[in-house]
């Protein structure tokens, strides 16, 4: 295969349809006729060597290499969808863009001041910045669809560069009934035996509690998995469970839920945050910035 004998337009049509399930629909969106369309993407699966469409009379599903494939094209034609936004901003006067992904505690504890700072002594710089889990932000960082990530553990054999960007705590929050506000701290064993309220699989504290109880022979018990901190304080407030949050995190929503905060006795609650980037560090001028920045914010750490 010739990765030069694939042009855009066909892979953008190809998109099209693995997003419909239509080659007629997605004819008419690529504003091309249907015979040419079909043409295309005939020619788009010679010049690859594989079939990616399986035609049937109610349109076109993707075979294996056709999910392969789109998977490869979305990333494409994010990168190309960004680099004529760069281009565009460049012209505009910015003087340079970073990428940046970013798990759930960073960005509700430290980063969003920091990120502020850095862009009042650098108003030419345009930052776009995501949410992952901690998990995701590691793959994404080594497939190199970002220039700087912020997150929890990396594994051990992980290839990133990886600094220390801030410290901090993780504590229980549980339902404000006495059974709890009588207590000065909870056990981790008594806490993993108990309903557990979680974010979505793959985030930092997630992966912390299942190690915890594997490690105590215990089955974590989860009974909700929700997105966001605020929905985790409702839930508990409700009294589905309880749940573990960053201190900094818990603290300020104890102000704004009927929520209680313990500390947990028995595990290694504190826990560094880390500026990752790829293998060899950021090759732009303005991540390169923002990451010796991001090193400095927090000299105690």
């Amino acid at each position: 295969m010739n990765p030069l004998r694939i042009d855009l337009q066909s892979l953008r049509l190809f998109l099209a349809v693995a997003r419909s399930g239509s080659i007629t629909q997605a004819a008419q969106q690529s504003h091309l006729a249907l015979g040419a369309a079909s043409t295309r993407l005939k020619e788009l699966e010679e010049r690859l060597g594989i079939r990616l469409l399986e035609r049937h009379a109610r349109g076109a599903r993707l075979t294996e290499a056709g999910r392969l494939v789109a998977l490869r094209a979305h990333a494409i034609e994010h990168e190309m969808t960004l680099m004529g936004v760069e281009i565009e901003d460049l012209s505009k006067g910015v003087s340079g863009h970073v990428r940046l992904i970013a798990n759930m505690s960073s960005i509700a504890a430290v980063l969003p001041n920091d990120l502020a700072r850095f862009l009042q002594a650098h108003p030419g710089v345009r930052i776009d910045m995501a949410e992952y889990t901690s998990r995701e932000v590691e793959e994404l960082l080594l497939q190199g669809r970002a220039d700087i990530g912020i997150l929890t553990t990396p594994r051990s054999s992980s290839e990133l560069t990886v600094f220390a960007y801030y410290s901090d705590e993780v504590v229980a929050a549980l339902p404000a009934q006495s059974i709890w506000l009588k207590r000065k701290s909870v056990a981790i064993k008594e806490l993993l035996s108990q309903d557990l309220i979680l974010l979505q699989e793959g985030g930092a504290i997630s992966d912390w509690l299942s190690n915890l109880a594997r490690h105590e022979k215990l089955r974590l018990r989860v009974r909700v998995r929700a997105r966001g901190f605020d929905a985790l304080a409702q839930l508990v407030a409700a009294g589905l469970g309880i749940t573990v949050l960053p201190k900094v995190v818990a603290l300020r929503l104890a102000q704004l839920s009927p929520i209680h905060i313990l500390p947990i006795r028995g595990a290694t609650t504190q826990r560094t945050v880390s500026i990752a980037c790829p293998p060899g560090g950021p090759s732009l001028p303005a991540a390169k910035e923002l990451l010796e920045f991001l090193r400095k914010a927090h000299p105690t750490t």
